[in-house]
């Protein structure tokens, strides 16, 4: 789950071709320094460790000097990164099949919003996601720095001497990273030769990228992003926040948060947009309704292209319910996503209990469609929207 914004400035460079000959020199100094990819070989010695982790889950604790000998895929991840739960099923597989074998996966979990610190939460979303492997919270993102990681997942694999000898930031490349795994576990003494050495799709086109190119972006119901993107919007010209009411962004650096902020709904939305109606407060992580109604009057509403929504949403003092519908017409059942109920009037809902990422939104094809939640509790706390391309199959 990344929102960082690159700021670029004009260069002082006056003629083209002096212009070229720099980029060109900057370029290959990049490349070296960075193997100009996501992923690759780390042979450069570099020996990590754990730092101050937080309690484990499913594993006592241990350092990576405990595994001198083994080989072990260190993943960094946090439970509502849609990103994160897509490689899931890989990783399960990974330790499945060489978790006997010499690789040990620890997943650290460096949590992107302040719910994903408690412990409580993050074991419920272990248990709920099947994980098994051995995962511990870096609340602090101790660990994070230590690795000087930037990048939610992220995988760093680790060979026998513990030096990281393999990368990856993000999604896809699952059989190249599996090579990498083979071949190191084959560099400490195991014999994987009789285990499969395909890595099957699971559970989606993961590999497609092409597919998610119209994609909605990730979107961010908070002040720390919105005020970020805001300012090199207004300074750079580069970006665009990711609330499109211009209220949000008044007096943005001396506002006081704790006072309601009456929202109007322009009535016409940007692609990729998140816009309010209604009374709320602003959060640095988060956006949250500010008074009891009975109506559904304040709501959020954007214009969504993808065949798949998420939305992180966080627990209330009690259980409550958010009304979910495209077009202002409820789901249909070949609309909805994992996660949506549908109450005695068909109206399309999900019930909030605990603070995690919903599945509200399954379709069987890429689109653009108006979106809208809405609810009557003041509980009604939004972080974050993700959305994906791959089609539903049933």
């Amino acid at each position: 789950m990344q929102g960082s914004y690159q700021i670029t400035h004009q260069s002082n460079i006056s003629t083209l071709p002096g212009r070229r000959f720099l980029l060109g020199i900057f370029l290959i100094f990049f490349c070296i320094t960075s193997a100009c990819n996501t992923s690759g070989d780390m042979s450069n010695g570099q020996r990590l460790e754990f730092k101050d982790p937080g309690p484990w889950i499913n594993s006592d604790s241990f350092a990576l000097s405990d595994k001198t000998g083994e080989v072990v895929l260190v993943d960094f991840w946090t439970y509502t990164c849609v990103n994160c739960i897509r490689t899931l099923p890989y990783l399960k597989d990974w330790h499945r099949k060489y978790g006997e074998h010499g690789l040990t996966i620890v997943g650290v979990h460096s949590p992107e919003f302040d719910f994903e610190k408690v412990f409580q939460n993050v074991d419920s979303a272990v248990f709920q996601l099947g994980i098994e492997h051995a995962v511990f919270l870096d609340n602090e993102k101790e660990t994070w720095r230590e690795f000087n990681n930037r990048y939610w997942p992220a995988k760093y694999l680790v060979d026998h001497e513990g030096i990281i000898r393999y990368q990856h930031f993000g999604e896809g490349d699952y059989a190249q990273t599996e090579h990498a795994i083979r071949k190191q576990l084959e560099r400490a003494g195991f014999d994987v030769s009789d285990i499969p050495a395909h890595t099957a799709r699971l559970g989606g086109s993961f590999n497609q990228l092409d597919s998610r190119k119209g994609q909605t972006r990730e979107l961010y119901a908070g002040t720390d992003r919105n005020y970020l993107a805001y300012r090199n919007h207004i300074r750079f010209g580069q970006g665009h926040p990711y609330i499109g009411n211009k209220e949000y962004f008044v007096s943005s650096d001396t506002s006081n948060m704790e006072e309601p902020v009456a929202f109007i709904d322009p009535g016409t939305y940007e692609d990729n947009v998140l816009y309010i109606n209604g009374l709320w407060r602003k959060g640095d992580e988060y956006l949250s309704h500010a008074r009891v109604t009975e109506d559904h009057s304040d709501y959020l509403v954007l214009k969504f292209s993808g065949s798949e929504v998420n939305v992180v949403l966080e627990e209330g003092n009690e259980i409550y319910r958010v009304r979910v519908t495209i077009n202002d017409i409820p789901l249909t059942r070949y609309e909805a996503g994992a996660d949506i109920q549908f109450d005695e009037n068909d109206q399309s809902y999900v019930e909030v209990g605990e603070s995690r990422m919903f599945n509200i939104v399954k379709l069987r094809g890429s689109e653009s469609q108006i979106l809208k939640l809405s609810s009557n509790s003041s509980d009604f706390s939004v972080y974050a929207f993700t959305f994906g391309s791959d089609p539903r199959d049933d």
